[in-house]
């Protein structure tokens, strides 16, 4: 009954939060899920699509779709038009080296790399060569660019400069003509110019590169504690208690596959203790703080519900450990912290980058029974944390 009730809600929050879509060419909306999506080097030739609705799947290309969207992370668009395939690498490459400018007519997805109100940067990356387009309410030119040997000389061709000029020269662009003549025919160069000269800072190149941005997370936990007494006679008394833990952790994105893998650094601090009543009464109590260094993996990434699964080491110094036997006598207290390394699961729930909820075990581990050795005394955990992320620069991405 909780596998169904999982399997359901699962499928469930796919649909309901799924991201993924492409336009038809009857401009139709269809959502679904992008199908064995990996961060592309070079433009896809084609896309497999599943159909929320239908559960259909379709390989998308740039003849039967205006636009396809991968949650947040891409969009691509369908171009039939021209490129240039003179080399913009005259020294490494092996394609047309000619001062006379060839082009070829193609259909294609071009991915979006950049958008400000109206204008929009596209890229073509494949085998051939490197061509950007600029899209000026919805009217695509190449950026042309392309590079020719004479002799031991290459000669470059900046056909995209001067079309900048002309087509922003009229905005009263302060420095623009020292802005264009420095600019590269480089991706980050050309992000880096747009978000200049339309003073868009949040989307230059150096944002981007950090555009997973980091999180710090503070939560707040209830913790089931599974303790068990043993004796060298093989006597096993289990006993179960509960416990609120606070937790402070950071929380990095790799910068790369749309961020899904991270790392997360944490410090836990939760009270323990057992009662077992066995004829005699046996009690323990302490202190622990967790330190712990994980990686997650997101498996399930929209841009309002992420789903992923982690795993971390840690430490935990066990601070004030001491044990009670009979009714009669004091606490023996081990004197000083204990620390030994301990694995942590996880599965969890990210909603709207902000809430965190997560389901943790902490694996057994074993510590001896003070007040008499002829007894072990084993913990595990299973905690429920919601977290709040305080996300850096305050900005979702």
């Amino acid at each position: 009954m909780k596998k169904s009730l999982f399997i359901f809600f699962l499928f469930s929050s796919n649909f309901i939060f799924s991201q993924d879509s492409y336009v038809t060419l009857n401009d139709q909306i269809v959502h679904g899920t992008i199908q064995q999506y990996k961060e592309p080097s070079k433009n896809p030739k084609t896309v497999l699509f599943k159909d929320s609705v239908s559960g259909r799947s379709i390989y998308l290309t740039p003849a039967n779709c205006k636009i396809v969207s991968v949650g947040l992370s891409d969009k691509f668009i369908s171009y039939n038009g021209t490129r240039i395939l003179n080399t913009d690498n005259a020294i490494n490459s092996h394609l047309i080296q000619s001062a006379q400018l060839e082009k070829d007519n193609i259909q294609v997805f071009l991915r979006q790399i950049y958008q400000f109100q109206n204008y929009i940067v596209y890229k073509l990356f494949d085998d051939k060569r490197t061509n950007f387009y600029l899209s000026n309410n919805g009217v695509i030119t190449e950026l042309e660019y392309y590079e020719n040997v004479n002799g031991n000389q290459v000669i470059p061709y900046y056909g995209y400069k001067n079309y900048l000029l002309n087509e922003f020269f009229d905005k009263t662009i302060k420095g623009l003509q020292h802005k264009v003549e420095i600019l590269r025919y480089e991706e980050n160069d050309l992000l880096n110019f747009f978000t200049n000269i339309f003073n868009d800072k949040s989307k230059s190149s150096e944002k981007l590169r950090n555009k997973y941005s980091n999180e710090l997370l503070v939560g707040i936990g209830l913790n089931i504690n599974f303790g068990t007494l043993t004796n060298l006679g093989n006597a096993t008394y289990n006993k179960t208690s509960y416990s609120p833990s606070f937790e402070i952790a950071l929380r990095t994105y790799s910068q790369r596959n749309f961020g899904r893998i991270f790392f997360q650094p944490s410090l836990s601090v939760m009270p323990l203790s057992h009662t077992f009543n066995e004829g005699s009464t046996f009690e323990t109590k302490a202190t622990l703080i967790n330190v712990n260094l994980g990686v997650g993996y997101i498996f399930l990434k929209k841009s309002n519900l992420f789903i992923y699964a982690a795993a971390a080491g840690g430490v935990p110094v066990i601070f004030n450990y001491k044990t009670h036997k009979g009714t009669i006598g004091e606490y023996v207290n081990s004197g000083s912290p204990d620390a030994r390394l301990t694995i942590h699961p996880e599965m969890g729930l990210v909603v709207k980058r902000s809430l965190n909820i997560s389901f943790t075990g902490t694996l057994p581990f074993r510590l001896n029974f003070l007040s008499d050795p002829s007894f072990n005394y084993r913990t595990s955990q299973f905690s429920v944390l919601l977290r709040y992320a305080f996300i850096e620069g305050g900005k979702k991405k």
